[in-house]
């Protein structure tokens, strides 16, 4: 019976490795097994890896039982007769005992003993006994001395064997991150010194005020939020927050916001246990100890609601946000200034393109000459092998990306003719909010921060800002209200239309459900293509597991803007590529892939598909832009540019995929803001893509492009959102000492968490719900993280060691990044309303098919 169990469970363990190159996590089993439903569901989804391994294991068993048998029982006989050699003797020369025959046994002699004299014979045993002895003795002590000085983690779990992991799984501890309650997560703000009534800023209005102000750590039910006079009566979509005003005003009784799994109204409390049923919790009349350092105690959950006070509802709050850094009240940017002139803007924006290039990361969008990856390229050709040199198969680095040359006007080293006066603003230090797909989505379309949690569990709830086409729609109901007569651009009073297009499947991890919440009037996707009533049906095969290429979407677009120009409509268009998704093929226009990197990367190397998938994604960026211009739309049209997230390969990290993958090159992203009357500005800022939403705002309402009622809907929200507008003078930090936190969700969701502030060139990578290191990296001297500082367990012991490699400054912002991520993390969850596992596993049968693509695994997304 021990052999079936010890046998089956190192098999479930291989094969889930042969399966997802990922570990079976054994404190899970109790969450499945829970539900037989879910137990078969992930038991056949790895079955062929499982009944594989238990195939090589009888086997194995069956050639060499013999073998193993009789090695084990030598090992244990000389363990136990090195110790008590007398007594141990006589139990294994009993007949119960015994080696087992093979077929290689040797013919041992009974002349030995005969030989040697009787005396010697007992005194060579005494010898041998004691060298068994003091051998075991030094193997004893160096045994314990190991597991006395090696770190708890992660070497505890690596060296523990079955059945032991098993035990260890179901019995230990996790981190509360992993099984969350609203009732662990700390209390108040994570630097209560910088956020006292002194510092606090009033509202608009009033002297230094900004929006409706700042005074974190009051009472939330006392912050009320009037409705605005440009929202409908009725209640319009994204806005449910507005017409709720405060929860608790006694004059304005209202309904509490829809809750997610999990969570519960802010008026009833979860008994009758705070963890949910059937959960137990260690001493609830003590202290409990908080996940990211001392000295937080856990308040008496016994009795009705003597327990602590009921979390905030739901949602977000720039009121009491205690990291909230507003700019609206700051200037334009000086070289802004004159293009933006109230009044007499010479800056017309009709329509807006938001192109969002799939895993493309900040060094490819241009590729800069002289850059890490330009030399890692020439180094990998070898001797006398330069950048235009095409002899022998090699690509032309200099065109792998000219198009990102022409938007972002950055000086890439090339000879290449480029508009240095005017053009767009292009960021510089631009990172994702995350590196899954549709959490970054999130943040660019939202203004929102995703949820840690593994996979789309932000469909479960409301999303607590309004996205953009949910703006643009109640700029829509407004205008038709409140018209005026506009010579000057008559397109103001145009109705806006919100599309969105991708080449891809929406059927991943319910895609679809997730346009639809943000409010996008029509979709174009692989579903639409393949339609029998698609107007321009797919003309070539499905470019990869996801989809076609973009360049079937060209007519769809075309469409859009000629039908624009009939309806008096005006385009927000967004457009998700995935051609520079994994397996990076490229469609057969494209010609046979180029060779970018010699000896192990080289030809058809992921390295190499790659680099050939990021050059056709720029001649399709060039394809969109003259397409823009053949319909005269061009100078017109804002086109922002981003990449949903970056990529990271061998060179960079220990694996090439953005999948519990922390690396910094998997967040650098490119960002641009393009129309051709800006000035061209490069800006250096550290800034992630929730200022995407508040700088388009500013940019459509300082250029005089949206009528006054649409001015004034765009006015109130941009200090509504977290990230600031990139168009006015960015503020890193304040004179008090708060600083503008940069956080980064890993794909997919749960495993890791970024944390970069904008003041300082440091970085943290903090653990959440995955067996991993806390990571600190310096990136003014360490830019590719190549001398990271790690330690399993952070706290007191990771600053020591980086204030050993770096100094005091940066062990004293390591303390702070580690408190202020712990804390984000309860407040990203609070904000969402969700309180289910972190990982996708520990949510029950309900849950399986979250993140998976028909026919194919999460995986490999």
């Amino acid at each position: 019976m021990s052999f079936v169990i010890i046998a089956g469970a190192a098999a479930a363990q291989i094969g889930l490795f042969i399966e997802t190159g990922g570990e079976l996590r054994w404190s899970m089993l109790g969450k499945v097994v829970r539900e037989p439903e879910g137990f078969f569901g992930m038991l056949m989804s790895g079955f062929f890896g499982l009944a594989a391994t238990i195939g090589v294991f009888f086997g194995i068993t069956w050639l060499f039982n013999p073998s193993l048998y009789n090695l084990s029982y030598r090992a244990v006989k000389a363990f136990f007769t090195t110790i008590w050699p007398q007594s141990s003797q006589r139990c294994f020369d009993s007949p119960a005992y015994s080696v087992l025959p093979e077929d290689d046994e040797g013919n041992w002699s009974d002349s030995t003993e005969d030989i040697l004299d009787e005396k010697q014979v007992e005194k060579s045993k005494t010898r041998a006994l004691r060298w068994a002895r003091l051998k075991l003795l030094i193997a004893t002590v160096i045994l314990i001395v190991l597991h006395a000085v090696r770190p708890k983690a992660p070497f505890g779990h690596m060296a523990t064997t079955l059945p032991f992991t098993i035990f260890e799984g179901l019995f230990s501890e996790r981190s509360a991150f992993c099984d969350p309650s609203p009732w662990d997560r700390p209390e108040g703000s994570p630097f209560p010194n910088l956020t006292q009534e002194n510092l606090w800023i009033p509202p608009a209005g009033e002297d230094g005020g900004v929006g409706r102000g700042w005074k974190p750590g009051s009472p939330w039910w006392e912050v009320e939020r009037d409705v605005p006079e440009w929202l409908p009566e009725e209640e319009v979509e994204g806005f449910g927050k507005w017409y709720r005003k405060s929860h608790h005003d006694p004059e304005h009784p209202s309904p509490p916001p829809p809750f997610a799994h999990g969570s519960f109204p802010d008026d009833r409390h979860p008994h009758p246990h705070p963890h949910g049923p059937g959960k137990k919790h260690k001493d609830h009349n003590g202290p409990h100890p908080h996940p990211h350092g001392p000295g937080k105690k856990h308040k008496d959950h016994h009795g009705p609601h003597h327990g602590p006070p009921s979390p905030p509802p739901p949602g977000y709050e720039s009121v009491l946000d205690p990291l909230k850094i507003s700019n609206a009240g700051e200037p334009l940017l000086d070289s802004l200034r004159e293009s933006l002139k109230q009044g007499d803007s010479k800056v017309p924006i009709k329509h807006v393109v938001m192109m969002t290039l799939e895993s493309t990361r900040k060094d490819v969008f241009p590729l800069m000459k002289d850059g890490v990856l330009y030399e890692q390229l020439e180094e990998s050709r070898g001797d006398g092998v330069v950048a235009r040199d095409v002899d022998g198969g090699w690509a032309d680095l200099s065109q792998l990306s000219p198009n990102a040359d022409f938007l972002t006007g950055e000086k890439s080293g090339f000879t290449r003719d480029s508009n240095t006066t005017h053009g767009g603003i292009n960021i510089e230090g631009a990172l994702t909010g995350s590196t899954y797909t549709l959490k970054s989505l999130l943040g660019s379309h939202c203004g929102v921060a995703p949820l840690p949690v593994d996979f789309l569990e932000e469909l479960e709830s409301e999303i607590y800002q309004p996205c953009l086409p949910q703006i643009l729609n109640v700029m829509n109901k407004q205008q038709s209200i409140e018209s005026e007569q506009d010579t000057n651009r008559p397109w103001r009073n145009a109705t806006w239309k919100s599309v969105f297009m991708q080449g891809s499947t929406n059927k991943l991890d319910r895609q679809k459900a997730f346009m639809e919440q943000m409010g996008f009037d029509e979709t174009v996707v692989r579903e639409d293509l393949q339609s029998p009533e698609a107007k321009y049906p797919a003309k070539e095969p499905e470019l990869n597991y996801f989809g076609y290429s973009e360049k079937e979407l060209k007519p769809y677009m075309r469409d859009l803007f000629t039908n624009a120009e009939k309806n008096n409509e005006r385009v927000f268009l967004s457009h998700l590529t995935t051609s520079t998704h994994h397996p990076w093929a490229t469609p057969k226009e494209f010609g046979e892939q180029q060779k970018y990197w010699g000896g192990s990367r080289g030809h058809h190397s992921p390295w190499d598909r790659y680099l050939n998938s990021i050059k056709w994604a720029d001649q399709w960026i060039g394809e969109v832009l003259s397409l823009l211009e053949e319909l005269g739309v061009a100078d017109e049209t804002l086109i922002v540019v981003l990449g949903d997230h970056g990529f990271s390969f061998s060179d960079d990290s220990s694996s090439k995929t953005t999948y519990a993958n922390s690396h910094i090159n998997s967040f650098r992203i490119p960002m641009v803001f393009r129309h051709p009357a800006l000035p061209r500005i490069q800006l250096n800022a550290t800034v992630t893509s929730l200022s995407i939403l508040p700088t388009i705002l500013d940019l459509l309402s300082s250029s005089d492009s949206l009528s006054k009622p649409q001015t004034a809907i765009a006015k109130y929200l941009i200090p509504e959102y977290e990230g600031q507008s990139l168009i006015r003078n960015f503020i890193p930090s304040l004179p008090s000492g708060r600083s503008t936190w940069n956080f980064g969700v890993v794909n997919p969701g749960g495993t890791h968490l970024s944390i970069i502030s904008s003041a300082h060139p440091y970085r943290l990578v903090l653990p959440i719900c995955e067996p991993a290191p806390y990571v600190f990296s310096a990136l003014n001297l360490d830019t590719m993280e190549k001398n990271s500082v790690k330690d399993w367990e952070g706290g007191k012991k990771l600053r020591m060691q980086v204030i050993l490699k770096y100094g005091k400054e940066a062990g004293d912002w390591v303390s702070m990044a580690e408190n202020v991520g712990a804390w984000w993390v309860w407040e990203a969850r609070r904000r969402w309303g969700y309180w289910e596992g972190t990982r996708r596993m520990d949510r029950g049968v309900q849950h399986l098919g979250d993140g998976f693509l028909e026919n194919d695994h999460w995986w490999d997304t």
